[in-house]
């Protein structure tokens, strides 16, 4: 059976939840707290977790066959990512609550890189 629920109780509902989120300590949850200022749903959550978990793999392959670039990673990473989060501030917060570190740290450089190699042309 579906229940049907008012606007009232949706208002409080989403009242509650900003209320939450101002007590979410972001220092030690900052990508949890960045999914919830940004409206992510548990299955989107999930998917960014299960692509970081599938991109660290994939990166330890390259790093085995003498991989010295992992630009590919950064470009998978992007195309997969919720539109609702922002690459930079994912990958910070990501790297700040300890998730996939080494990973972010290589997307990261292959960022930076590739700022640099625009700058210069």
């Amino acid at each position: 059976m579906v229940k049907v629920y008012d606007e009232e109780y949706l208002k409080r509902l989403q009242f509650q939840h900003r209320l939450l989120l101002k007590m979410v300590d972001r220092e030690a949850y900052p990508f949890y707290a960045l999914a919830l200022e940004n409206d992510l749903s548990e299955l989107e959550v999930e998917q960014v977790l299960l692509l970081c978990q599938e991109l660290q793999k994939e990166y330890e392959e390259q790093c085995e066959l003498g991989f010295v670039h992992h630009t590919p990673l950064l470009v998978h990473f992007v195309g997969m990512l919720p539109e609702k989060l922002p690459l930079d501030e994912t990958l910070k917060s990501l790297k700040a609550q300890d998730l996939y570190t080494e990973l972010v740290e290589v997307l990261l450089r292959a960022i930076n890189r590739i700022e640099k190699e625009s700058k210069s042309t």
